[in-house]
């Protein structure tokens, strides 16, 4: 354990004011939308096998402080993406019962969004993009992420809402959008449950 050392600390009982960051503009909607780009070239992806299951997954993303892992196989091929909110709620419990399973029996396969339901855009296209134009783009697609690829076809990035959000510091709500009569069960559900 020789390799690394704790750093001295200072008492903080004289401290009372925040430096002033000149080197940066705070974020707004016109800023640039790499900005918000969580970009696999730079940061590793958040990833979670498929088979894991349900409560282990939501387990590993709350102590994680992640909202989202993107799902792969045993040969690291991407299936699609999970949500901590995709791991709770009645959902599962409907997806549990048509499947025959107990909830302790669901995977992360079982309640995740897969690839073909997913939406991307070229990363190319971002660099000239605005935050405003990318939160657009999330309400029309209806969708609290947005996936990057590059011009080799290969996943290159992610943009979520929720850290446009805490980028911005300020709310995003994105209304999700039915595209089938289960997404439409789901909505429903899951506005309910805001309310109760």
């Amino acid at each position: 354990m020789g390799e690394y050392r704790a750093l001295k600390t200072v008492m903080l009982e004289d401290v009372f004011k925040f430096c002033n960051n000149y080197d940066s503009e705070p974020l707004t909607l016109s800023s640039s939308a790499l900005k918000v780009v969580t970009d696999f070239t730079r940061r590793l992806p958040q990833v979670i096998a498929k088979d894991v299951d349900i409560d282990h997954a939501l387990f590993m993303m709350v102590n994680g402080h992640v909202r989202s892992k993107l799902v792969v196989d045993h040969d690291d091929t991407f299936l699609g993406i999970v949500t901590a909110k995709d791991l709770t709620g009645r959902m599962v419990l409907s997806i549990a019962q048509k499947k025959n399973l107990t909830r302790n029996d669901l995977t992360v396969e079982d309640v995740m969004t897969s690839r073909r339901e997913l939406h991307a855009m070229p990363y190319k296209m971002v660099e000239g993009a605005k935050i405003g134009d990318i939160v657009e783009t999330l309400k029309d697609l209806g969708h609290q992420h947005v996936l990057l690829v590059d011009q080799n076809g290969l996943l290159r990035g992610m943009i979520s809402a929720s850290d446009i959000a805490r980028a911005l510091h300020m709310p995003m709500h994105i209304l999700e959008k039915a595209r089938s009569f289960q997404a439409i069960f789901s909505i429903v559900h899951n506005h309910d449950e805001l309310k109760a």
